[in-house]
């Protein structure tokens, strides 16, 4: 047997509408207090080498995460038009986005998708992590994303 792609899943992403608003739920509800911010705008350079597709894209975003457990749940409101955070809060509304897998190595994995026609559906890099997303909807039921590099800093916290 051949070893997995993938051998934990650390991150499941949510696509809303309003980040304050969805983390306060989330308080209310889940009683999940210890929230951190990260912000996207490649523009301005946080973030760089956002891609939909194969093509270069402005992106802008807040993105609140938490840790449960192993899992990190990251919430992300887009604030840009093209990005594939907004095309998928455009074509399907709030909800599930994605779901990032560890995998013991980025490259071998991506090269692996490729090899099987899997599309990538957006990358790019953020602090000092690259990312990349495939579109593994038909044949998986979900976006899945990989990431290679050092946690991410917050920029603030809740």
């Amino acid at each position: 047997m051949s070893q997995p792609l993938f051998d934990n899943i650390i991150q499941i992403g949510v696509v809303v509408d309003n980040v304050d608003a969805t983390v306060t739920k989330y308080r209310e509800l889940l009683d999940l207090h210890d929230w951190h911010i990260n912000y996207v705008d490649t523009e301005s350079g946080k973030g760089s080498n956002f891609r939909k597709g194969k093509a270069p894209v402005p992106a802008k975003a807040k993105i609140a995460w938490i840790n449960i457990g192993n899992v990190e749940l990251e919430i992300i409101e887009p604030q840009d038009e093209d990005s594939v955070y907004s095309q998928f809060l455009r074509d399907k509304g709030p909800g599930v986005h994605h779901v990032m897998f560890a995998t013991p190595n980025y490259d071998q994995c991506a090269e692996r998708m490729a090899g099987n026609s899997i599309a990538v559906l957006g990358s790019g890099e953020l602090q000092h992590t690259r990312f990349q997303m495939f579109d593994t909807q038909e044949c998986l039921g979900l976006i899945c994303e990989i990431a290679e590099g050092d946690p991410l800093v917050p920029d603030e916290s809740l």
